[in-house]
């Protein structure tokens, strides 16, 4: 089943923000606020009806609130807690409206994919309350139906939302992502500290979230978890030995890229299909790493890249081993292969490629391989 709905973001910014000491939707994140960019989250996914409820300060936050053509609901009500602004927003919401998604503003980081997740489980009928679900608990922010509205509005218990909404097990449904953002808040200085730095290299998973993929979300085989994670440790010590004479090698994006280079092993044409997954997650520096770590293009006088060191260290890692004669590799493989001419044309080039590759880290690293590698079991 795969349903046309009618989406509506609430958007909770109404709150004195007493434990982070500073007003939290006007705070700085990046080039922009955190109230611009939870709207700009919602926008990016496509929903373009949002309300923002206020209370505190409500009058700074309109311009931003309208530059981003979403509206703003006074809940004057809003010193009761944030149960009153969820009323505030679900007491507004159009009669055509399906159902809403519920987000406080100090939530920014959600990324878009899990937005995009969500809104694709309900429209397929998955459930009629989707929760966001990372690392054995669900976040935000959930996208509910609105025929729960009557009885969310007629709610007269402790424990807001979340209580209201227990009584809904039997047609809620939990869809797993990789986002550490759907847990993450600026409720305090040390928390918004976190938001920031995350922000920054939002585009490369934790290490965290790549083992929550690999193991939780593709269910791959302890085998192959355990040939990635060796791998992203050769990855990480050739980086290590470069850093100095190669500080243009972003070591996060190559370390992560070993971590997920085999995330759909478990399938054909697995170095397309993990791009093509991790491109649509929204990591395509990632994506473009791990479409060329079986097959690669490269040349002596190009400078490294990140690319090849994933390519390399892929190649000297067998199962969770490193071998660093990766050549004695490469001919048991074209032995077994003898007679498929195909098959050995492949070999070669990649044995060739391997080579150029080798011959570049020595080269920049200023010692050799097997030296790089010396502390790995």
């Amino acid at each position: 089943m795969n349903i046309q709905v009618k989406i509506t973001a609430i958007i909770l910014a109404a709150g004195l923000s007493s434990r982070m000491k500073e007003f939290k939707p006007l705070l700085p994140l990046g080039d922009t606020t955190i109230l611009a960019s939870t709207l700009s989250l919602f926008q990016t996914c496509g929903i373009t009806n949002i309300l923002v409820i206020t209370g505190h300060r409500y009058q700074e936050m309109k311009a931003i609130i309208r530059a981003h053509r979403a509206i703003p609901l006074h809940n004057p009500n809003f010193m009761e807690g944030m149960f009153s602004s969820v009323l505030t927003g679900i007491g507004q919401l159009h009669p055509e409206c399906d159902a809403f998604f519920i987000l406080p503003t100090d939530m920014p980081i959600v990324r878009p994919h899990t937005v995009r997740e969500i809104l694709t489980a309900y429209k397929t009928g998955k459930g009629k309350i989707i929760y966001p679900f990372y690392d054995g608990k669900r976040g935000h922010p959930p996208l509910i139906s609105c025929e729960y509205i009557p009885k969310i509005l007629s709610w007269k218990q402790d424990g807001g939302l979340r209580a209201c909404l227990k009584q809904f097990e039997d047609t809620s449904y939990n869809v797993v992502v990789c986002d550490e953002g759907i847990h993450m808040d600026a409720d305090t200085p040390e928390e918004y500290q976190k938001i920031v730095n995350k922000l920054q290299t939002l585009d490369i998973p934790t290490t965290p979230e790549c083992l929550y993929l690999l193991k939780q979300i593709r269910n791959l085989d302890a085998t192959i978890v355990d040939h990635c994670m060796k791998t992203a440790e050769t990855a990480a010590l050739i980086c290590n030995s470069l850093e100095m004479t190669s500080p243009a090698i972003n070591s996060e994006l190559v370390i992560k890229a070993a971590l997920l280079h085999d995330m759909a092993r478990n399938g054909r044409n697995h170095a397309g299909i993990g791009s093509e997954i991790l491109r649509g997650m929204g990591f395509g520096n990632i994506a473009d790493i791990i479409q060329d770590h079986m097959d690669i293009t490269t040349l002596p006088d190009q400078p490294l890249n990140e690319k090849e060191i994933v390519y390399f260290a892929d190649k000297l890692t067998v199962d969770n081993t490193v071998e660093t004669d990766f050549e004695k590799r490469f001919k048991a493989k074209l032995q077994a292969h003898t007679g498929d001419l195909p098959a050995e044309k492949a070999i070669k080039k990649r044995l060739v490629a391997a080579k150029i590759i080798h011959d570049k880290i020595e080269r920049a690293a200023g010692k050799k391989i097997s030296d790089i590698l010396q502390i790995i079991d």
